[in-house]
């Protein structure tokens, strides 16, 4: 579940080990390589767009002082700001999810 009550697009239904939602465009690279590689790793996530979730955005930017750069990676408690792929591989290996 996201952390704001939105209706996120699923991925293809795995069992979750931890908490993971990324906030992004489809049109931003870095968010859809780091959803290809939970995908291809079968870890689930939840998947706001947004695009479609204005009011999202406007939270998110909250958070980082006022600008915002996608993605925005929640990994159970945890927020990565523009991370890389290695950063939310990092993250993930840390909570025994990414080998």
């Amino acid at each position: 579940m996201t952390v704001w009550d939105v209706t996120p697009a699923r991925a293809v239904p795995r069992t979750r080990a931890v908490p993971v939602a990324i906030y992004g465009n489809r049109w931003c690279g870095i968010t859809q390589l780091i959803r290809r590689a939970l995908d291809r790793a079968a870890i689930d996530y939840d998947y706001v767009d947004l695009d479609e979730h204005p009011s999202v955005h406007a939270r998110l930017a909250a958070l980082t002082g006022g600008r915002l750069r996608t993605p925005v990676v929640h990994i159970d408690g945890e927020w990565l700001m523009e991370p890389s792929l290695r950063q939310v591989q990092a993250v993930l290996a840390r909570h025994g999810v990414w080998l």
